[in-house]
Parts: structure tokens; sequence; C-alpha cells
């Protein structure tokens, strides 16, 4: 097995995970080894879906704290796999113990402040609606976003069903999630569909302003609609009891036969 397999193997997983700089969209894998026993890493990134379904509690727990994303099996013999673990091993041998807790804390406070702080122009927003639905080609061929994806916007109805709809995404997985998954598909058909068709930083930044606009909205239209909804329900309420009132005041006044 070539040297560097566990290295190249691990540029898929490079698009939800990183070796010592903070969490992305699914864990950090610093020391991943000294937490979970080989067997059960093995087990893990083949399916990890297959042990929640049977209800393996650290995989349960781990698929809850993560959005509930699943991570894509992998189709990866056990010499590969332990090839990953190696390369994380060697990845995190180079660093210090005392310098790499401060490389994921710098990391998490410069990813949160990113996230929070991401602003789109109009113009971006636009271009992203566009690339999305296909009004617009992606530089490199690639096929719009719609054919496989849903999102709920006003300004279309449907949307592709063969992959996830994406209207909360933005929330689960943040511009630097999104980002890394747009740069490196780890979902197989993903893969496939982009394979030598990458998207440029410029169409990546505009899809992802997308899907925060659209993710912040639909956000305020569900608050707004719980809101008259609560208001709606207050309102019958008080309705009923004035109309129960009225009737024990009118039975009152109604003199009595014996």
């Amino acid at each position: 097995m070539p040297q560097n397999n566990g290295e190249n193997l691990f540029k898929v997983c490079a698009a939800c995970h990183t070796i010592g700089k903070g969490r992305l969209v699914g864990p950090d894998l610093s020391r991943v080894y000294e937490k979970r026993e080989q067997d059960w890493l093995i087990k893990y990134i083949r399916s990890s879906q297959k042990m929640v379904k049977e209800g393996n509690p650290d995989a349960v727990a781990l698929f809850k704290e993560f959005n509930q994303i699943p991570m894509p099996d992998n189709n990866l013999s056990d010499n590969e796999i332990i090839s990953i673990i190696d390369f994380i091993k060697a990845t995190d041998s180079k660093e210090s113990g005392t310098a790499t807790t401060t490389t994921i804390t710098e990391v998490q406070k410069t990813d949160t402040l990113t996230t929070a702080s991401f602003v789109f122009s109009n113009d971006l927003l636009k271009r992203g609606k566009a690339l999305f639905y296909g009004y617009e080609k992606f530089s490199n061929g690639a096929p719009s976003c719609i054919a496989c994806h849903n999102i709920i916007d006003e300004s279309l109805i449907g949307g592709g069903k063969l992959s996830f709809d994406l209207t909360k995404s933005y929330s689960k997985l943040s511009a630097a999630g999104i980002g890394a998954i747009l740069a490196n598909p780890p979902f197989p058909v993903m893969n496939v569909a982009l394979n030598n068709k990458k998207l440029t930083d410029e169409e990546i930044l505009a899809i992802t302003a997308l899907l925060q606009f659209i993710d912040q909205r639909n956000t305020e239209n569900s608050q707004t609609s719980d809101n008259n909804f609560i208001f709606l329900l207050m309102s019958f309420v008080v309705a009923m009891l004035l109309i129960v009132h009225i009737y024990v005041v009118c039975e009152s006044k109604i003199p009595s036969n014996s």
C-alpha cells in the first residue's frame, strides 16, 4: 500500500472534517483514535448510519450533536480505513499538544466570527439564484443545483427530489461547511456530478449567499406564522370566554318557573 494512500483517501473526508483545526460539518478528527477503538472507527467510517439504526449510543450521540446530517457510507477496505487513521495520527504527531490546542481554539473562534458576519450583497444573491436554478451556467459545466435539490423559495415551486432539501442547510452547516462540501463533495452522487466540473470560489460564495438568505427568510416566516397562530388562538380563547360569560349572565336573568 502506498505510504500516502491515507492522505489521498482523507481528501474526501476533508469536505466535512479537519485534523486539529476545529469542527466543520462533522467533528474534528484530531486524536479520534484515542477516543474510540479501531474496530469501532472502522465500522463507523464504513457506515455510520447502520450503527445509528442499530442504536449504538456513541453513534447516535454524534448523529444528534452534528444536526443529524448523515455521514455518507464508504466502500473502503479495513486496510484503507486504517491508512486514514494512520494519516490522522501522523498529522497529529507533527504538532505538539500545546500548539494543537491553541490552533483549535483560534480556528473555532475564527469560524464562528466568519459565519456570524457573512453578509451578502444583492448582486451576489442574484447570481446565487441564477446559478442554483440554472439561469446562469457554472463556469466548468456543473449541472444546476435545482436538478437534484429543492429549496422553499417564493420565486419557484418545486425542484429536484434526488437529494437533500437545502432550505435549512445554512443553519446546519454554516458558511464554512457549505463551502467545504461544494469544493470537495463527500457524497458519491454529487462527487460524480461535479467530477472535473468544480465550482469556482466566486460560484461557491454566491450559492452560499442564496442558502443563507433562504434559511433566514424561512426562519423569519416560521416565527411570524407561529406568532399569528398564537394570536388567533388567544383571540379564540377570549371569544369563547366572552360567550360563556354572556350565557351565564343571561341564564341568571331568566326567572325560574318554579
